[in-house]
């Protein structure tokens, strides 16, 4: 079922229910945040709360913590994205007075499985070689040009640092070529952050523009899919880059492993440059579009070396600087 506006009782803040739930679903949707998982999880918690709390009004923490509880048949990843929705559901209706209620904690992460690639200099010359040597070797228009697609997407997550999802539902109108910035308005956690463009990357875009223009006029998605206004789909990238990386390289990777790449990178720049620590790491975070610096603490677990010379320039442990937090960055 779709939500649509059905009545329910009133509850003592004089909304309904589904008042409220549209007052959540019309803030997404102007901020652009809104999608099928929201929609699937809160139709999902409405019948949950209309079928165990027939009597009840609104919503109550009841409904909530009910609804936070981890079923027996379920696994981590599904309670999460339950969750998730309706956290973000109360934290609306909670800051602006429509509602009193204890936001629901996040489950803990299960085990990430992959364990993210540090590329090599070899390994990146054979993969973005190859991805060149498959735009000239492609048949027609259409294949050209998705070659293309996918040589500028993958320089574009290795410069920058990005996430897949970004780049997948990236708009023309938020590639400012002559001021090389990218703004980011579909985000993780809903921060609407800015990338700056290195020079190489930002006159790279410019030829795509150039061509993108010239086979699909008027488009709306910087790399669409079949028309537009359609963005490729997640798991198009990932067959787009195993294609070419599989056939080059023999050790396992995903896109995602560019942004950690980027990350490791600025990191290990860092270490005899004589930094100043704390703008350096707030930079790095600002830009990769975190919700906190602790968030971007992750990227330093992998470069254990790191620690030792943080706690030698600043005279405190790595801990102390950046304390240990739950891992919800991706």
């Amino acid at each position: 079922m779709r939500f649509g506006r059905r009545c329910l009782t009133l509850s003592k803040f004089s909304e309904t229910r589904n008042d409220l739930f549209m007052k959540f679903i019309d803030y997404r949707t102007a901020c652009n945040l809104w999608n099928t998982g929201y929609e699937m999880n809160l139709t999902y918690f409405d019948r949950f709360c209309t079928e165990h709390f027939p009597l009840d009004k609104g919503i109550t923490q009841g409904m909530i913590d009910g609804w936070c509880t981890q079923r027996d048949t379920e696994n981590k990843t599904s309670l999460i994205g339950r969750t998730l929705s309706v956290r973000k559901l109360i934290e609306y209706l909670n800051e602006r007075g429509l509602v009193n209620l204890t936001i629901p904690e996040m489950p803990p992460l299960p085990p990430k499985q992959h364990v993210p690639h540090s590329f090599t200099d070899e390994e990146l010359r054979n993969f973005f070689t190859e991805c060149d040597a498959r735009v000239l070797s492609a048949k027609g228009t259409t294949k050209r040009f998705r070659a293309l697609e996918m040589a500028v997407m993958f320089r574009l997550l290795y410069s920058t640092g990005m996430r897949t999802t970004e780049v997948r539902l990236l708009r023309v109108i938020d590639v400012d070529i002559p001021h090389a910035v990218i703004n980011i308005r579909k985000s993780k956690n809903s921060i609407e952050h800015f990338v700056a463009l290195h020079p190489e990357t930002a006159a790279l875009l410019e030829k795509y523009d150039a061509v993108a223009e010239k086979v699909m006029p008027g488009r709306k998605i910087y790399f669409p899919y079949k028309d537009a206004s359609t963005p490729l789909t997640a798991d198009m990238v990932t067959w787009e880059f195993h294609k070419v990386w599989d056939s080059v390289n023999t050790v396992n990777a995903v896109p995602y492993d560019f942004r950690h790449n980027y990350a490791i990178q600025n990191i290990n720049s860092w270490l005899s440059a004589g930094f100043d620590f704390n703008d350096k790491f707030l930079y790095l975070s600002k830009s990769m579009g975190h919700t906190s610096l602790e968030s971007t603490r992750y990227y330093y677990s992998i470069v254990p070396a790191l620690a030792n010379i943080i706690e030698e320039k600043s005279g405190g442990s790595f801990d102390d600087i950046i304390p240990e937090v739950p891992d919800y960055e991706e």
